[in-house]
């Protein structure tokens, strides 16, 4: 007959420690998949931002306006750097401001005209001589989004921070977790421990034969709550609605975007398994080699 572990499979601190460490591995997951979306959408937008400008004609007295549109829609146009240029209609002012103001409160408000002027990415044009060369139209401002761009970037710093730090968290508490697990399947089994002892096994011996235990929980529990994870993501992007924009969309991309992209969200997602494999491994045979002398 093969002879049985030195700790049984039905350990009950075993156990309870494979269920909060899949539950932490599930966390860090969310966490690992957020951190991806935030830096994704971030550099979608601000690579947006970074490309597009908008030309703003106000009304000025003693000015024509369609006559002051039309200048400064020839100067942008005429600049280097400058791919397309295209005059907005009268009422894309308007249905910028409706979420805010409603459709009554605009009738009869001096809304500006807007020029939208996509740039050169590869030779992206000088704003500053652009801003000179438009001061000659009347009531024009140019807007590169720049403050725009400067607080997405802003938010995406904070946001990454803050999910850097709830995995240092999550990888604190289990270390603390395992720790006690290990202490107390230690104290439960110090009866076959003293046996070992006492024919004569050295506590590397004893350690060893342990590290299988805690390397198949670490295991299983990243394993587990990666999978959560997955499902959670996959849940999101199927019933969280078919827009082009939002939570479930950022879910469907994460989990079904180009082969190139998704072996990166994919590897970063399935570092889960073997941080949670090394923390609960290396871990447990530190204590292990610790608490073995005190319980000689």
């Amino acid at each position: 007959m093969k002879p049985g572990s030195i700790i049984p499979s039905s350990a009950a601190s075993l156990t309870s420690l494979t269920v909060t460490l899949a539950v932490m591995s599930y966390l860090a997951c969310l966490a690992i998949g957020a951190l991806i979306l935030v830096d994704r959408a971030v550099t979608s937008w601000t690579s947006g931002l970074a490309r597009e400008m908008t030309v703003q004609v106000r009304m000025i007295r003693n000015a024509d306006l369609q006559q002051e549109l039309e200048k400064a829609r020839a100067i942008v146009a005429a600049f280097p750097g400058i791919v397309k240029v295209e005059v907005l209609d009268e009422g894309a002012s308007g249905r910028l401001l409706e979420p805010w103001l409603g459709t009554r409160s605009l009738e009869g408000l001096p809304l500006p005209r807007l020029i939208r002027v996509l740039a050169d990415t590869a030779n992206p044009p000088d704003t500053e001589a652009l801003e000179k060369a438009l001061a000659a139209v009347k009531g024009a401002r140019l807007d590169t989004h720049r403050k725009w761009e400067a607080e997405l970037t802003r938010m995406a710093r904070a946001l990454s921070v803050l999910s850097y730090a709830v995995l240092g968290l999550i990888s604190v508490s289990a270390v603390a977790i395992v720790i006690f697990a290990t202490r107390a399947v230690l104290q439960a089994n110090r009866h076959i421990v003293d046996l070992l002892h006492l024919v004569g096994a050295r506590d590397s011996f004893i350690a060893r034969q342990i590290d299988g235990r805690f390397l198949r929980t670490g295991m299983l529990s990243g394993l587990s709550g990666v999978g959560l994870g997955l499902l959670t993501f996959l849940l999101l992007g199927l019933f969280g609605g078919g827009g082009d924009s939002g939570v479930a969309a950022a879910s469907r991309n994460l989990l079904f975007s180009a082969p190139k992209i998704a072996v990166w969200s994919y590897g970063f997602l399935f570092t889960v398994p073997v941080a949670a494999t090394l923390i609960c491994l290396v871990t447990a045979r530190v204590t292990l080699m610790r608490r073995l002398g005190v319980v000689t």
